[in-house]
């Protein structure tokens, strides 16, 4: 259901529809609600950083150990530095997708976005 955007008020005579208010956001408010959340951001990302530590096969090498919180231009998620990262999360045509990360994401109740 669609909030009603303008409405009938009692007091007026003319019983004519009129606007009562109206939400305009404000010009920065993309970086309003991004330092705003920052925070409960980089705590979901903790919490996608130990999953998918947890759901990693531990034949992987040092993949466990590479993934980390970032925070940076592209805001604040979950990464891998591991050299074969990609292969564990995405799989080859030789492996199995593992897909850590994705699945610690899901676990989390959030969606994936690679970036």
């Amino acid at each position: 259901m669609e909030p009603a955007s303008e409405a009938v008020l009692a007091h007026r005579s003319d019983r004519q529809a009129c606007v009562v208010s109206r939400f305009v956001p404000a010009a920065n408010l993309d970086v309003i609600l991004e330092d705003a959340t920052k925070n409960d951001r980089a705590e979901v990302a903790v919490d996608v950083v130990d999953g998918a530590k947890r759901n990693v096969h531990h034949l992987t090498g040092g993949y466990a150990k590479s993934l980390r919180v970032f925070d940076d231009d592209r805001g604040v998620g979950a990464e891998t530095t591991d050299f074969a990262g990609h292969i564990i999360e995405y799989g080859s045509i030789n492996n199995a997708a593992q897909s850590p990360i994705r699945k610690a994401a899901s676990e989390a109740g959030k969606k994936f976005e690679p970036r």
